[in-house]
């Protein structure tokens, strides 16, 4: 099970997430009512990002598919009285009725490419908004940690206890034109596209050893009941491999080389109809 706390300090996506809301920042601080948080995960982007960039009136529901964030997040961030957390899986083939047409304005980062039906998911989030909502999202279509967790699903030693091995391949990874097919599958559920860019993007790490523990400590959920024995050579491979993956590169001015986690995104910013 992902430890919540352990998740909060390995979470690196909170700097693209900060950057995404400054782009957004003239959208973003004039949304109020009733918002949504899909896979806020432990709450602390929530809590410490998003709710201070949105409009004063603003309410957040912060929402994920494990008990344990929820439990994590109610624990720390339950006195804030704009914040309330509950559990969901925006794959869920029967949308609660609870959530149907109860929302302003939706967000979800980082969370899409764990999805193996988008298209129920992004339906599910038209489903959730009242007309004329927003969406602002950003998903993974490619990165190292998806390549080396496919690779170590097939080795021998370890493919019978990695539990969900497609969760391994997000839905735009082997698409030629991934901007292209997200802006094509949103207008066919309704949205009116309003931004839809594919990037790249890099996660900076002075200490790899240290930046690809935190990534394992997100990684473990997906280990069953790997052996210690077994668990510590998976540990010891995967970050073997990983960082051999890293661009490295000098800092203007200084004696020093950051490692960078280069991946590839999807960012998206549309509306209701």
């Amino acid at each position: 099970m992902t430890n919540p706390s352990e998740y909060s300090q390995a979470n690196m996506s909170r700097t693209f997430v900060q950057c995404l809301i400054d782009e957004f920042e003239e959208e973003i601080r004039c949304m109020s009512g009733k918002c949504i948080d899909i896979g806020c995960g432990p709450g602390d982007t929530t809590k410490d990002i998003l709710l201070p960039a949105l409009d004063p009136k603003a309410v957040v529901t912060g929402v994920d598919i494990l008990e344990s964030m929820i439990t994590h997040a109610k624990k720390v961030y339950g006195d804030e009285v704009r914040l309330n957390f509950d559990i969901l899986n925006i794959e869920t083939k029967e949308l609660p009725k609870k959530y149907i047409f109860q929302y302003d304005h939706a967000f979800t980062f980082y969370v899409l490419h764990w999805c193996q039906d988008i298209r129920q998911a992004i339906e599910n989030i038209y489903h959730l908004l009242r007309p004329g909502g927003t969406v602002l999202a950003v998903t993974i279509v490619s990165q190292n940690l998806f390549d080396i967790l496919h690779k170590l699903s097939q080795d021998v030693r370890y493919k019978s206890y990695i539990k969900h091995k497609n969760y391994f391949i997000p839905p735009f990874y082997n698409s030629l034109q991934p901007q292209k097919e997200l802006k094509t599958l949103l207008k066919s559920i309704g949205f009116n596209v309003l931004h839809c860019s594919h990037r790249e993007r890099t996660f900076p790490a002075r200490n790899i050893r240290q930046f690809a523990s935190m990534i394992l400590s997100f990684v473990t959920q997906f280990l069953g009941n790997m052996p210690h024995e077994r668990m510590e050579q998976f540990k010891d491979d995967f970050t073997r491999e990983y960082i051999s993956r890293f661009v490295y590169k000098c800092t203007c001015g200084q004696n020093e080389r950051i490692a960078s986690d280069l991946h590839e995104v999807l960012v998206f910013y549309a509306q209701k109809k």
